[in-house]
């Protein structure tokens, strides 16, 4: 199995890393433009996990502290840019989130129902 090859992110209060098959995203996002990083580093994320055809990834949000509307924004498109392959290339995302934040839990819980086939959350 391949691994997810995206330049790290450090901007804004916000860290964004790629380890084998799970992306990392730390910190606390309240720039009211967050895309302006948050967008190439998943758009790199999602072109090397779509090209190297890996099947799962984690999307790690557990040290996640807070994330403001544009960045949760940032995850739907993500999401729309996965519904929007073909079948067959198609992955899975389980969104790692902490009982510590309650916004993850109501965020990543809508965010699922835009594709409940390919997203999922645990909760820790």
């Amino acid at each position: 199995m391949g691994e997810i090859k995206a330049k790290p992110v450090s901007n804004s209060g916000i860290d964004m890393k790629a380890t084998g098959t799970t992306v990392y995203i730390s910190g606390s996002i309240n720039h009211p433009r967050p895309g302006e990083f948050m967008e190439p580093f998943i758009q790199e994320a999602h072109e090397s996990i779509v090209t190297n055809n890996i099947q799962e990834i984690k999307v790690d949000i557990t040290n996640l502290k807070f994330l403001n509307s544009a960045g949760i924004r940032e995850l739907v498109d993500w999401v729309m840019k996965l519904n929007h392959l073909p079948e067959e290339k198609k992955y899975k995302i389980e969104f790692l989130c902490s009982s510590e934040h309650k916004w993850q839990e109501s965020s990543m819980s809508t965010l699922i129902y835009l594709n409940s086939n390919y997203l999922s959350k645990v909760t820790k």
